[in-house]
Order: structure tokens, then C-alpha cells, then sequence
């Protein structure tokens, strides 16, 4: 055990991390959920996605514009990125099977990945920083030793994920195109025979996540301080497991599934000092494995229906 278990300082650091390592993996597990809800298919290129929209707030930067208003642009240009596949490849592909889509995912993926290095480079560049992130940006609480303190840039994640939380809310439970794309979610058979555009609710499904995909990619690159055409490789695999852990058909499970993972990956080998090294996709793939057998459903997920 770690000799700092008793350190109030030590502890409050490690639970502001998992929540804020948490949080990315929540916005990545959001887009994968957004997605899966409607088509039944996994984006694997989701990540890809992501990190070109982080890309192009970036190159909107370099132009003088606003980091905010970069960012609301790049997140405008995602939406139509995301609709634009799902009604040009993947619904094409969709009636060829589902192994057609997985391999057209995975093709994505690649394609985006040396689009990025090609225009971009394949060596890591400044991230653009739309929240605080200097030395002194953070507001100390405790003098420790280790001192504890809440970052700016930490707050930030926060207080976006709620945000995001709070309008995807809105969205699908307060409107009408809220609740076509519900009624799409449930059964699309059934929203077909009652005239609510499924093609639609489907596109609306993947802009959504291309544009959290954006934002996501943004507050991880700035986390790491830098934007590399790999930036969310290893972010993806999180947000799967944080997907698989809250349920693929949930949407709060998937926000709970993240912050929960992030607290797992962060306290294990912060409080378990025999764990060395980097384990945590280690940690967040034992995880996947042990909800699949206890609960493969997740633990906001809807258990499947078998009729005999």
C-alpha cells in the first residue's frame, strides 16, 4: 500500500485526477454511445474524427480567431463531417451487413490518421488552450505536503461536461427531434411504420458525436499540452471501456461510466505502490472484461429481449 494512504493532500489529488481523466474518457464514451443508439455500429474512426476537429481549431488559431469561436466552428464543421458519413458510407454499407461498416470504420481511421500527418506533420505541435492552463491558474487549498489545489483547466472539464450533460438532455428529452431520435433508439421498425425519419435521427446521431468528439479531442490535447496526429489513440480504448462499463445504450451511463473509470485507473496504482509503470489501459481492459462477464449489458444498460 502507498505510504501517503492516510495523506488527506495525497487523496484529494488523486480524486480531482480520476475525475478529470474521468471526464475526457466520458465525452469519448458519449460520442460511441450517441452513435451506437441509433445504427447498433461502434465508429472506430471516432477518435480519428475527433482529433481532426482539434486539428482544425488549431489551423483556425493560427488565422487570429478565438479559441472559443475556433472551436464552435470546428464543432459546426464535425456535425456535418459525422451526418456526411453516416448518409454517404455508412447507410450504403449498412445493407451489405455489419461487418461492411467495420471494416469501412476501420478504413476511416487510417485515412483520417495520414490525412492529419500529411497536412500537419507527424511531430507533436502546441495545443490550442481554450481553458486556463498556466502555473498560476489553479486555486490552493491545501499547503500538504503534497499540496493539494483545484487547476483552472480542471474546473473547466468540469463544468463543460455538465454543460454538455445538461443540453444533450434538453435535446433528447424536451424536443421533438429529441424524441424521434428516442423512438429511433427503441425500435427503429416501429418509428419507420410511425413516419419519424430514421436516416435523419441516424445522421443526427453521428454529428452529434463528431462534434463532442472535437471537444474532447481539444481538452485532451490541452491536458498533454500537445496535438499530435495520435493524440486520441489510446483515449478511444478508454472511452470504450468507459462505454462498456455505463452500458452502449445509455447515455448517463456512459458519463457515469467514464468518471468511474477514471477514478479506477487513477486510485489502483496510486494507492496499490507494487502497480508500476503505465498500466492504465491495462487496468481499464481488466475492467471491460469483468463487466462482460458479470454484466454485459453495463450498469445502466438494457438487458436484451429474447423472444422464443
Amino acid at each position: 500500500m502507498s505510504p501517503h494512504i492516510g495523506n488527506v493532500s495525497y487523496l484529494l489529488s488523486l480524486l480531482t485526477t480520476g475525475l478529470t481523466s474521468g471526464a475526457l474518457y466520458a465525452f469519448v464514451a458519449l460520442a460511441i454511445v450517441l452513435v451506437y443508439k441509433t445504427t447498433t455500429h461502434i465508429n472506430l474512426a471516432q477518435g480519428e474524427m475527433a482529433a481532426l476537429g482539434a486539428f482544425i481549431v488549431l489551423a483556425l488559431t493560427r488565422y487570429g480567431v478565438n479559441v472559443w469561436l475556433a472551436l464552435v466552428i470546428s464543432m459546426a464543421l464535425s456535425f456535418g463531417l459525422g451526418a456526411g458519413i453516416e448518409r454517404g458510407l455508412i447507410r450504403p454499407l449498412e445493407r451489405r451487413g455489419i461487418f461492411p461498416v467495420v471494416l469501412a470504420t476501420l478504413a476511416l481511421f487510417l485515412v483520417i490518421n495520414a490525412v492529419m500527418a500529411i497536412i500537419w506533420g507527424t511531430q507533436p505541435v502546441p495545443a490550442p488552450a481554450p481553458l486556463p492552463n498556466g502555473l498560476d491558474a489553479k486555486i490552493d487549498i491545501l499547503a500538504g505536503p503534497p499540496p493539494f489545489f483545484l487547476t483552472y483547466r480542471a474546473l473547466g472539464t468540469y463544468v463543460i461536461l455538465l454543460a454538455v450533460l445538461a443540453g444533450l438532455w434538453l435535446l433528447l428529452e424536451r424536443t421533438k427531434l429529441g424524441l424521434g431520435y428516442r423512438a429511433v433508439a427503441a425500435n427503429r421498425e416501429a418509428a419507420q411504420v410511425l413516419g419519424i425519419p430514421v436516416g435523419r435521427m441516424q445522421m443526427l446521431g453521428w454529428g452529434i458525436a463528431a462534434a463532442l468528439g472535437t471537444v474532447a479531442a481539444v481538452l485532451v490535447a490541452e491536458t498533454v499540452n500537445t496535438l499530435d496526429f495520435n493524440v486520441m489513440g489510446s483515449i478511444l480504448i478508454f472511452g470504450l471501456a468507459a462505454a462498456t462499463l455505463g452500458g452502449f445504450d445509455s447515455v448517463p451511463g456512459a458519463a457515469v461510466g467514464g468518471l468511474v473509470l477514471g477514478m479506477i485507473v487513477t486510485f489502483v496504482p496510486g494507492l496499490f505502490t507494487v502497480i508500476e509503470g503505465d498500466l492504465g489501459l491495462i487496468i481499464a481492459l481488466a475492467v471491460v472484461l469483468v463487466v462482460l462477464l458479470v454484466r454485459p449489458q453495463g450498469f445502466f444498460g438494457t438487458k436484451p429481449l429474447e423472444r422464443v
